[in-house]
């Protein structure tokens, strides 16, 4: 589940962005709360799985059409592809009517994520005709 950063959450935050490799440094990891916090169009989501904790963050940029992932920054033992699914069908369900797009290192789950979802969309069509 997505849940829309806020400052109270700062320092939970900064310590999924912490991971990041560009991040390490407290400047570059105020700026980019900053940044997030000054624009619009872009927004940062404390994740969180089927547990009470929060377990990543995810930072999305919004255009009319598209929803842009910029980064996913993961608890290491919440690091998989099935949870990136999950939060990209989080994504999609809170804006359904956005393209996902994502950064380049993304881009291939992005891509499996698609393919999945259509295969479980025919299986689901099969059923329905049997």
């Amino acid at each position: 589940m997505l849940n829309k950063y806020s400052d109270e959450n700062k320092k939970i935050a900064m310590g999924f962005l912490s991971y990041i490799t560009d991040l390490k440094d407290l400047d570059n990891l105020e700026q980019e709360l900053e940044l997030y916090s000054e624009d619009e169009n872009r927004q940062l989501y404390l994740w969180k799985s089927n547990l009470d904790d929060f377990s990543g963050i995810v930072a999305l940029s919004f255009s009319e059409r598209t929803v842009f992932v910029e980064y996913i920054s993961l608890n290491p033992s919440y690091r998989s592809q099935s949870n990136i699914f999950k939060i990209f069908d989080d994504i999609q369900q809170k804006s359904p009517k956005r393209v996902i797009l994502a950064n380049f290192g993304l881009n291939a789950e992005l891509i499996q994520w698609r393919k999945n979802k259509e295969k479980l969309e025919k299986d689901k069509d099969m059923e329905e005709t049997d």
